[in-house]
């Protein structure tokens, strides 16, 4: 394998002790995999495997037989799940008192903090400070250590990049995200060390004290708030009800699920579908009660379904919805680039509305985003303009706009002229073009040529940043080289 394959094996692997076959068969994960099963209450038995794909190196979830349309995949309880409406006691009792949850007020608190909540929440398992009666906490443990190594998981996140592997993305906004996510970051950091230090310190003889000596608070917070960034979900009741507010959980098994986009069909599309199911039949207790045996019928738990007919050894994917769209939004929130089929498509996906993949594009001072087979009324609009003014002078265009206005009709005007239509397609080949000059003087080549072994004791963690970087570049490359086929297609038949 090259190595962006090898790091990506041990970035996804999070166990150092499997080597390097082992991760690309999956065989010595499997085991273990089925044993977390057990622990977590998931069900079907028996009927789903993680492995690592190969060539990308990456862990998904296959099935082991095959499964007809809206058959159940995946079933876990919601008491195995870590809710973000179930912080830990030290992390609420350090919130304002309006924000407070309590029986009597169970949704009064921010909503936007659900991130915050939910990490507390992992770091309170990790420390095992609250949670030595639960009744799954083997289970817990075991997916804990099934997680990516936070190293890897940390390079993999823009948010922790660089100014300067961030800007070789050449995704301004990408980056117009990451300067608002420090923010937020920073706050929820604050939150969670406050609450951890200020229990810590008003009791004596605390285990919870105990457990945070000698550990860094500040990267057991970041590392934390990671993996809530990458592997937790909003999940809403399959049956229509609403949850107000939203619930947002950590599922383990269920989290090892890989993205496919619901917007197309074929390889690499979603084939399966979430949600809430069971509870109380009244409509009372929508989120039910943790009190419940593993495996009751009525049991709220968080349900996976199969969209359409699936065979044997397929990977199960779901849609991970807006987050994961464009692919610079899906690189900011869960750390890799997509592989969207980027292609000029036909009129039936055009009919789909099929914008997953964008790329942005900078004309006359303005910054617009294109798909495959779409432009901005705007950028046309810009581009027309310029045309005019070029070709048939200043006092043309004003001509044209006092005519348009009179008309009272634009849409009879075509302002995509063919002569348009060119110039933008220059525009985005000069753009896709310059996407492919990566930094100057980098050059990974020659890395490539250590053996395995080697590859797998000296991977630099920057080292995935910037390919991350690259892969970004590269998916804009090829939209935008898309858009730019179709535009002189268009011209030529027009």
């Amino acid at each position: 394998p090259s190595l962006l394959e090898l790091i990506t094996q041990i970035k996804c692997s999070g166990n150092e002790n499997n080597d390097v076959a082992d991760m690309i068969e999956g065989r010595s994960g499997d085991f273990s995999f089925q044993e977390l099963c057990e622990n977590v209450f998931a069900s079907p038995e028996n009927l789903l495997s993680l492995h690592t794909s190969c060539p990308n190196g990456e862990r998904g979830i296959f099935t082991n037989r095959d499964v007809q349309v809206n058959d159940v995949l995946l079933r876990i309880p919601l008491k195995s799940c870590i809710r973000d409406d179930k912080p830990p006691y030290w992390y609420t009792q350090t919130q304002p008192l309006s924000q407070q949850l309590d029986d009597e007020n169970p949704h009064n608190y921010n909503p936007s903090d659900w991130a915050t909540r939910l990490a507390a929440s992992l770091i309170d398992l990790q420390l095992k400070a609250s949670t030595k009666d639960d009744s799954i906490m083997g289970g817990k443990e075991q997916w804990l250590s099934m997680m990516p190594d936070p190293e890897y998981l940390r390079a993999s996140l823009p948010i922790h990049w660089p100014e300067d592997i961030l800007s070789n993305a050449k995704c301004t906004a990408l980056e117009i995200t990451i300067d608002a996510s420090y923010f937020a970051r920073a706050d929820a950091i604050s939150d969670i060390s406050v609450g951890l230090q200020s229990v810590a310190a008003e009791e004596e003889d605390n285990e919870l004290q105990d457990q945070l000596q000698g550990l860094d608070v500040k990267s057991l917070c970041n590392d934390a708030l990671d993996l809530v960034q990458t592997r937790s979900c909003r999940v809403e009741r399959l049956d229509g009800v609403q949850l107000c507010p939203p619930l947002r959980v950590l599922a383990p098994v269920f989290d090892f699920i890989n993205h496919g986009s619901s917007r197309f069909t074929g390889e690499g599309s979603s084939n399966a579908y979430f949600g809430l199911e069971g509870g109380n039949d009244d409509g009372v207790n929508l989120l039910g009660s943790d009190e419940c045996g593993g495996g009751s019928a009525n049991e709220l738990a968080l349900v996976v379904r199969a969209r359409r007919d699936i065979n044997a050894n397929d990977e199960v994917l779901i849609d991970y919805g807006d987050s994961a769209r464009p692919a610079w939004r899906c690189l900011s929130s869960y750390g890799f680039v997509p592989n969207y089929r980027v292609s000029v498509p036909s009129e039936d996906d055009q009919a789909d509305g099929d914008d997953d993949s964008v790329a942005e594009v900078f004309y006359d001072g303005g910054r617009y985003e294109v798909s495959t087979h779409t432009i901005p009324t705007e950028l046309v609009e810009t581009a027309y303009a310029a045309f005019i003014e070029e070709e048939e002078g200043a006092q043309a265009f004003a001509t044209m706009g006092s005519q348009r206005d009179s008309d009272g009709d634009s849409e009879d005007v075509n302002i995509l002229r063919p002569e348009v239509a060119l110039r933008l397609a220059k525009r985005l080949s000069d753009t896709s073009f310059q996407l492919l000059i990566g930094p100057s003087g980098s050059d990974t080549s020659s890395q490539d040529e250590d053996t395995d072994e080697d590859a797998n004791q000296r991977v630099d963690p920057e080292l995935v940043a910037k390919n991350l970087a690259s892969s970004l570049r590269w998916s804009q490359h090829q939209v935008l080289l898309a858009c730019a086929v179709g535009l002189r297609d268009y011209a030529a038949a027009n």
